[in-house]
């Protein structure tokens, strides 16, 4: 069973879910939340340590890991674009979204996008931009940890996998999709089980805390024999009451967002609720925003491993996990361009060197063998060519005549040249001994053919159309329509041959006297009569069937007719090949 890990990598928390199974059917076989430390002298030591403590505890695999990074780093933009191919958006989107993202150098962010709909005319996408400091941070502080990430993707794109997987997002509603990060959240609107529009806001569940001094700000290392500098001492506690009227403003902020996230969405479907994962933050879930219910976002089911308690922060992490195990519906890869499988090279290069001379040990054993056996086929050849001089001419000089007793001097030349080790005339043409035996098939063909043409046997005198093929293709006919048939006899024959004229070819017409006999009467001997004429005009050398009309048997059980005409063309008869030798 494959076994997969997914990690949300927050400014201040972090949550891993270990999943072991398939797409369709998996287990939560681990999970851990936490948070890094803070206030410490080396930050990004302690995030290190922290995950490298986390990942051992789980078991962590090392080679499927999936992170899923802040939404609030990344821009999200619209963009229209010609009706193209993936491969082509592939390689202008950079040139296009880049007057949209003045805040960034459009070389410094890995930008990936998101069909929304395609028409014949043009394609809606959605655009999302992160920057590569950002992805190359979290990277690095995994990779340092020993669990470096395969694939990268946010924490929107991760949390829209996990709601489309346990069956939130029905395709006859519009849902709202929220994860409340550290310091952002997430906003996503799915119509129809499709995403229509994602967003974030810049205001998280620990907005209202104070933060320690990031690394970048702090002060620089001390000199070598100077006395170093006592660490920043940690933020000064707020009061109680201060912290609960803070996070009620984040929270009233939030919720400020999420109306108008609603009242400005445009969705086919009508939006039925709106789901919560992440933070869990007071007044939010349970209550209604613009009369539209807020419930929690549970995406596991109770066989998969679900946790008892705390189960909202791990969505993200699950849908990261789940996104690593083949499933979901969005493949978003930040993990792109010079980041991706940054450091993963390493790792390949001694199997890698290994395949390869492996690889050309085997070229060479195969290169020996394939030369020894040209060398043969060579060799067997010029045997063949031997023996071929010896059929044809052999030894004139010596008085051993071949086959042909009279060679003309050409062909018996280029056959003794062909028995040559070394011809210079051939080694010049580039033939091999293969090409010199066709050269002599030629020669002989050549000189067939002149024969032929000086003995006037070039088939260009046509032999007249045989009457008796014509009248035996008739009776033919009749004995393979068996019964269906019916009792049928021939009264008389009279076949004539019809030369070609202008804008003709040669004719056969052959007229019968035919007897149809049927003990249920003359109708169905006529429908005999009808069924010969039918089965006769399918054939392809049948020009004409002129059926002149039947008298009945003055007993009443049949039906004859003397002028049954039949005109064939006999060239359009397919003719068996020739067996060779006959």
């Amino acid at each position: 069973m494959a076994r997969t890990c997914g990690i949300r990598i927050g400014p201040r928390r972090f949550e891993m879910v270990v999943l072991d199974g398939s797409p369709k059917k998996h287990r939560i076989v681990a999970y851990k939340s936490g948070e890094f430390p803070t206030g410490g002298a080396d930050p990004e030591g302690d995030v290190v340590a922290t995950l490298k403590a986390a990942a051992t505890e789980l078991k962590v695999p090392e080679d499927a890991i999936s992170i899923a990074v802040d939404t609030g780093t990344a821009a999200f933009r619209s963009l229209k674009l010609p009706a193209l191919d993936e491969a082509k958006i592939e390689e202008i989107i950079k040139f296009e979204v880049e007057s949209q993202l003045p805040q960034w150098n459009i070389d410094d962010v890995v930008v990936v996008f998101m069909t929304l709909d395609r028409t014949d005319k043009e394609t809606n996408l959605l655009v999302t931009a992160v920057p590569k400091t950002t992805l190359r941070r979290e990277i690095d502080a995994c990779t340092k940890a020993g669990i470096e990430p395969l694939e990268a993707e946010l924490e929107a794109t991760a949390m829209v996998n996990a709601a489309l997987a346990s069956g939130v997002c029905r395709v006859d509603e519009a849902q709202v999709l929220v994860h409340i990060g550290d310091t952002s959240t997430a906003v996503v609107v799915v119509d129809g089980g499709k995403v229509r529009q994602m967003r974030a806001i810049h205001i998280g569940a620990l907005t209202h805390e104070p933060v320690a001094a990031p690394a970048a700000e702090a002060a620089p290392a001390p000199a070598e024999g100077a006395v170093a500098a006592e660490p920043a001492p940690p933020p000064a506690p707020v009061d109680p009451l201060e912290a609960q009227r803070r996070q009620e403003q984040a929270v009233s902020r939030i919720r400020r967002e999420l109306g108008r996230t609603l009242s400005g969405a445009r969705t086919a479907n009508p939006l039925k609720a709106v789901y919560v994962c992440g933070w869990e933050v007071p007044n939010l879930v349970g209550t209604q925003v613009l009369d539209t219910p807020v419930y929690e976002l549970d995406a596991f089911v109770e066989e998969s491993g679900k946790p008892i308690e705390g189960a909202a922060p791990l969505v993200v992490a699950y849908g990261a996990a789940l996104g690593m195990l083949g499933g979901g519906a969005i493949r978003s890869s930040l993990r792109r361009e010079d980041l991706k499988y940054t450091g993963t090279f390493e790792r390949l290069e001694l199997p890698i060197a290994v395949a390869v001379m492996l690889a050309v040990m085997w070229l060479l054993v195969f290169n020996l063998f394939e030369s020894d056996r040209l060398a043969a086929a060579d060799a067997s050849m010029f045997r063949w060519l031997q023996s071929n001089k010896n059929f044809l001419v052999n030894d004139p000089k010596a008085g051993k005549r071949g086959n042909l007793e009279k060679p003309w001097p050409e062909l018996q030349k280029l056959v003794e040249d062909t028995c040559k080790k070394e011809n210079p005339l051939l080694v010049a043409n580039n033939w091999t001994r293969l090409d010199q035996l066709r050269q002599v098939e030629r020669a002989l063909v050549l000189r067939q053919d002149k024969l032929n043409k000086e003995l006037g046997n070039t088939g260009e005198v046509k032999q007249p159309q045989s009457v008796l093929e014509a009248l035996t293709l008739i009776t033919n006919v009749m004995m393979d329509m068996g019964e269906s048939l019916g009792r049928i006899s021939v009264r008389g024959v009279n076949a004539n041959y019809v030369p070609a004229r202008t804008g003709t070819s040669d004719l056969v017409t052959v007229t019968l006297g035919l007897s149809f006999h049927n003990d249920d009467g003359a109708i169905a001997a006529t429908r005999s009569f009808e069924s010969l004429k039918t089965e006769l005009e399918g054939q392809p050398w049948v020009v004409e069937v002129a059926a002149r009309s039947s008298k009945e048997f003055p007993d009443g059980k049949g039906i004859f007719s003397d002028g049954y005409a039949i005109t064939c063309d006999l060239s359009k008869v397919a003719k068996a090949p020739a067996k060779e030798g006959s």
